[in-house]
Formats: structure tokens, C-alpha cells, sequence
């Protein structure tokens, strides 16, 4: 996040609308805040208890039947304007009844931060994951698939490929020239995944769901519960007959 960051948090509350505020303690800059009506929201840089350098946001938000403190953080450095006011309004929303923050007063950029959290790291991370090549096999077809893989690595030389892919409705295993195929759901996967024949010696012996999910994450395979470090190879086309 903080490598990408090209905006000054600081500098994005003040385009925002929070104005210097003596009665905020804040280091090297003058305290922010701002008056939404019901909650008047306090902006300080200074260091947390990890010692990183953050800009601190607290304040309390009262409803006609309720009080409730806010209190978060955010890096100093930010992407973008747009991902500033989205990262407040993401907060403010926990904070709120209904997970939706509804100030007293109008602003502006509350709605547009709340269509912009997107770009938020954390929820921009989280897409992708969901996004993930990924596809699920029946227990007992991934049972049989994996006693004939361990057959089959037995002989295999430590530094041997398998290979995995998925077309949209065959999840298939290489190694040694051959290829196990087992019916899969899920959508075609874009990419192959690379792992030496030495990661596979402890696969999954525990099945206990009737699905099994089988999915590529951050150049690890996963298996059931289990996970695998390997390469990807991507194919740029979702053709199955380029999968094989």
C-alpha cells in the first residue's frame, strides 16, 4: 500500500473539507476536524502503538437514541483522493446503525466514497481473492484422483513437474507424460499451475466435505486443507484446448 502511495492523507482531509483545529494534538501538522452534525471527527498524524506513522481518527457519533465512539486509523500516504474519502466513509459506516453512516448535515463526497470502496485495500484484495482460479470436485472423485497422483509420483524424480489445470468442467493433473482428468465445477481457469513432484509426497488423506475445493492463490496450490508452493503459467486464453 505505502509503496504505491502518491497523496498525503493530510493534505486530502484539508481538499475534503476538514479544517485546522487547535484543540487536536498532532505531530509536525496542524490537527484537522470536521462537523458532519452528528459527529464531529478528529484527524491527528502521530504513532501508534506498533510505532508506525498513522493519522488517527476519533469522535464520537450520537443518534437521537444512541452514542457510539469512532476511532480509526489511516496511513499517512494514500493512493488518491477518491480512496481517502472512501477509506473514511468505509469506517464511519461500521461505526454506524445498519452499517451506514448518515450525517445530519449534507457532504458531498459521503455517497461517492461509499460507491469508490473498491478501491480500498482491503476490499480490493479480497475481489481478487474471490476472483481466484479456483474450481470444487466430489470427495470421491478427488479421493480416486489422488491415490493414482501418489502412485504415480512414487516413481517420479524429485524435480518432475505436475502440472494442474481446469477448462470449465475437468480439472486435469499432468506428471510423467500422462494426465488424470476428474469432473470439476467452476469457471475456466486462464492459467496452469507447476509443482514439483517433491511438494505432492504428503497429500490430503482427510476429506471430510463432499465438495473438495482445489484453487491458486499467490503461487501456492490448495488442495482440500492442504497447500502447495509452485509456479503459474499463464496461457491468455480460456480455450480447453489449450489446457491439455
Amino acid at each position: 500500500m505505502i509503496d504505491e502511495a502518491t497523496v498525503s492523507t493530510m493534505d486530502s482531509l484539508r481538499c475534503l473539507g476538514f479544517q485546522p483545529d487547535p484543540t487536536v494534538i498532532s505531530d509536525g501538522t496542524p490537527g484537522l476536524s470536521f462537523n458532519f452534525g452528528n459527529l464531529k471527527l478528529k484527524a491527528s498524524s502521530c504513532l501508534n502503538l506498533r510505532a508506525a506513522e498513522i493519522v488517527l481518527f476519533g469522535g464520537v457519533l450520537s443518534t437521537s437514541r444512541t452514542l457510539a465512539e469512532v476511532h480509526f486509523e489511516m496511513p499517512r500516504q494514500v493512493r488518491s483522493l477518491k480512496q481517502c474519502a472512501a477509506w473514511i466513509v468505509w469506517n464511519l459506516d461500521q461505526h454506524s446503525d445498519r452499517r451506514v453512516f448518515l450525517p445530519t448535515r449534507y457532504v458531498g463526497w459521503i455517497e461517492e466514497g461509499r460507491e469508490n470502496q473498491k478501491i480500498l485495500p482491503w476490499v480490493k484484495a479480497m475481489s481478487e481473492f474471490n476472483s481466484r482460479p479456483q474450481c470444487t470436485v466430489q470427495r470421491d472423485w478427488f479421493r480416486l484422483a489422488l491415490k493414482s497422483l501418489g502412485e504415480r509420483l512414487s516413481s517420479l524424480p524429485e524435480n518432475a513437474d505436475v502440472v494442474f489445470s481446469f477448462d470449465g468442467s475437468v480439472l486435469s493433473i499432468r506428471c510423467d507424460k500422462k494426465v488424470l482428468a476428474l469432473p470439476g465445477e467452476g469457471l475456466p481457469w486462464a492459467v496452469r499451475f507447476k509443482v514439483e513432484a517433491r511438494m505432492l509426497r504428503r497429500l490430503p488423506k482427510r476429506l471430510t466435505r463432499e465438495h473438495i475445493g482445489v484453487s491458486i492463490w499467490e503461487s501456492r496450490l490448495t488442495l482440500g486443507n492442504h497447500t502447495y508452493a509452485g509456479t503459474i503459467e499463464e496461457f491468455g486464453t480460456r480455450d480447453s484446448s489449450r489446457v491439455q
